[in-house]
C-alpha cells in the first residue's frame, strides 16, 4: 500500500536517557521518494527511510552517523556506552491523516533507553 509522505517535517523527540551525552535531535527534515538526510544541532547525520505498512503505519530505519559531530559528541551503543560509530534505530510509527496534514509517531527502543518521537508535516 503507498502511502505519499513527501514533504517537510518538524521532528519532536522525548527520551528516557539519563546519561551524561547530550541528545538533541529535534529539527526539521525533508522526506523525498521515501527518504530523507538531515544534520541536526549537534553535527550529526541522519539517513533515514520510510515505508508504509498500510494506513495507519509506516516502518522507519534511521541511521545516526556522528563522524562529523564536535569531537566531544557522541551516540549511545545499545549497551547504553557512548561511541562515535553510526548506530542504526528501527521501528515501525503510527500514521495519522486529515486532509493534508500528516503525523507520525511511535517509540524507538535501543537497548535500556526509550525515545518517543512524533513528526509533523508543516
Amino acid at each position: 500500500m503507498s502511502t505519499d509522505l513527501d514533504g517537510t517535517y518538524l521532528i519532536s523527540t522525548t527520551s528516557s536517557y539519563q546519561g551524561p551525552l547530550d541528545k538533541k535531535s529535534d529539527g526539521e527534515t525533508t522526506i523525498t521518494n521515501g527518504q530523507t538526510s538531515r544534520i541536526d544541532k549537534t553535527g550529526c547525520q541522519w539517513t533515514s527511510t520510510f515505508k508504509t505498512l498500510s494506513e495507519s503505519q509506516v516502518e522507519m530505519t534511521s541511521v545516526a552517523d556522528p563522524t562529523n559531530a564536535p569531537p566531544d559528541f557522541a551516540l549511545t551503543r545499545i549497551n547504553g556506552t557512548p561511541t562515535r560509530e553510526p548506530q542504526t534505530y528501527k521501528t515501525t510509527l503510527k500514521l495519522q491523516r486529515k486532509d493534508d496534514r500528516i503525523q507520525m509517531s511511535g517509540q524507538i527502543q535501543y537497548g535500556n533507553e526509550i525515545v518517543f518521537l512524533t513528526m509533523r508535516k508543516k
